[in-house]
């Protein structure tokens, strides 16, 4: 007998049943390449075609989506949540449709980008490398650089595939998951003046010379939102062009910077190098991973995530708990 649908049974998913798999794939080529064209030869569609897809989800959406700048489309803040769900949902049900296979590291190929900020690449680095190397030697490790707050563009176009860093807050459209805790402290030069002092005070923090890097010049920092209530800065007189560069710096003037506590220790192996404590409003930090929906169920890139996870938990000494998400600072 033919199945009966009730009037509930075409309730369901009001919203999907307005829609086809046709359509997001439009619309997933369309946020992949930014053109019609492009898009229509990934499809192996005529441009028309694209564009009257394109016209049908902006009425269903009732917004633009995709909007023309500079002769290209750039996405609205719709279609990236939108892109988000979608492009994970088709890489779900990609996999699903497609054969079971075993993950073997071994054969793994290609880049993987990795954006690291407040210094972590020095602590993560080398033995990341060493272990994806012994593991999996036709893999690209390509590591970036992240400053500041989470600006989830790189990652949004791809250009980016895990972020890791001290996020205050992260939209919901990615993965995120709480790394391990820490403090911030004030590294200088074993000579400096202010050496042998345990702790800093407000009131001291005017008395050295800091420095900080160049993505941070002209930007409102974590520092400028921590003391602001208590009518307090960290004033920069200088700004390095990277990390690499801070031991160098401090070996040879009197400047002074801010970094965790766990990549100081590792400096202060190599270097003459002192750790002072900082104020308390300045002390405790959180680091976050960071990774798209899209890439969330991909074997490679969770068996890269389980890496950093490991080398992470070697490094610290600490357990990493599983998957929080940033708290609102």
């Amino acid at each position: 007998m033919p199945t009966r649908h009730t009037p509930a049974d075409r309730a369901k998913l009001p919203n999907l049943r307005r829609m086809d798999m046709n359509a997001l794939l439009t619309f997933d080529a369309l946020m992949k390449t930014r053109s019609a064209t492009a898009a229509a030869a990934l499809l192996h569609k005529t441009q028309p075609a694209i564009s009257r897809e394109l016209a049908r989800l902006r009425r269903t959406l009732d917004d633009p989506l995709l909007v023309v700048t500079k002769g290209r489309f750039t996405p609205t803040e719709r279609a990236l949540e939108l892109h988000a769900v979608v492009r994970d949902a088709l890489d779900r049900i990609e996999h699903a449709l497609s054969p079971p296979e075993d993950f073997d590291p071994a054969g793994a190929t290609g880049t993987v980008n990795i954006g690291t900020g407040a210094h972590i690449e020095l602590l993560l680095g080398a033995p990341l490398l060493q272990r994806l190397r012994a593991a999996a030697p036709r893999l690209i490790v390509r590591f970036q650089s992240v400053h500041g707050d989470f600006i989830p563009d790189d990652l949004d176009a791809e250009r980016m595939d895990i972020a890791i860093g001290l996020f205050s807050e992260v939209p919901r459209r990615f993965h995120s998951m709480r790394l391990f805790a820490d403090r911030r402290v004030c590294l200088l030069s074993a000579t400096h003046p202010m050496a042998r002092r345990k702790r800093l005070s407000l009131d001291e923090l005017d008395r050295l010379q800091w420095f900080a890097f160049a993505q941070m010049y002209g930007r409102p920092t974590n520092f400028d939102r921590l003391l602001k209530p208590r009518h307090r800065d960290l004033a920069f007189s200088a700004y390095l062009s990277g990390f690499g560069i801070t031991p160098y710096v401090l070996l040879e003037t009197d400047y002074a910077t801010t970094l965790p506590a766990c990549v100081a220790e590792v400096h202060q192996r190599h270097f003459p190098l002192a750790s002072i404590e900082l104020p308390a409003p300045l002390r405790d930090i959180e680091f976050f991973m960071v990774w798209s929906k899209r890439q969330h169920t991909s074997p490679l890139h969770t068996w890269v995530r389980g890496e950093i996870l490991r080398v992470l938990e070697e490094r610290t000494g600490r357990a990493i708990p599983g998957n929080s998400p940033p708290r609102k600072r």
